[in-house]
């Protein structure tokens, strides 16, 4: 065996493990997102129960249970646009861009990649301010710094860049095909 080809062989080897070590980190983040959206909105639901009963059986407005419910919904609406992104559930016209021939598709497509990591990307940067402003500034009922609730921005905002781009490339790619199966990524 020439030294050529083993180089060959461990460097095939090594970036497999590298591409299994990516699908391992890409899988569970998705399940952690997964299940954060699922605890939201068993909270929300809660919450909002809470409210409810404690304002038409007692009486008594429960503020903290609206306040949380809020934020619980920020967070939801925001990680599940990742989520959305992720199983191609985005409303998109591509009518007269699937029409068109491959090489007219790949360069539309790379310009909306292009378009949409911009402004995906400004969001998440120009929320991080945000985020700095709400260390200083505390939600009424709770009394907690607001930095929690805007983080929702760029970790939402962020998530969705990350799907975003992984559907993308596959279009990028191979741009006659409709979804992953076809593309093979």
């Amino acid at each position: 065996m020439s030294d050529r080809s083993a180089e060959h062989d461990v460097s095939r080897v090594a970036s497999s493990a590298v591409w299994k070590g990516l699908s391992l980190m890409l899988w569970t983040l998705r399940r952690a997102v997964d299940g954060a959206a699922i605890l939201l909105l068993a909270y929300m639901a809660l919450a909002v129960l809470i409210q409810i009963v404690g304002r038409y059986v007692f009486n008594y407005s429960i503020a903290w249970s609206e306040e949380t419910a809020t934020f619980a919904q920020i967070w939801l609406a925001l990680l599940g646009a990742g989520i959305a992104m992720r199983h191609n559930q985005h409303v998109g016209v591509d009518v007269l861009i699937l029409k068109a021939p491959l090489a007219v598709q790949r360069v539309f497509n790379i310009a909306a990649f292009a378009l949409g990591a911009w402004f995906l990307g400004v969001v998440v940067v120009g929320s991080l301010s945000m985020v700095a402003i709400g260390m200083m500034v505390k939600s009424p009922a709770l009394r907690i710094p607001l930095a929690i609730p805007y983080s929702a921005l760029p970790v939402g905002f962020g998530y969705f860049l990350l799907e975003f781009a992984l559907s993308s490339i596959p279009r990028i790619l191979r741009p006659g095909a409709r979804n992953a199966e076809e593309t093979g990524i």
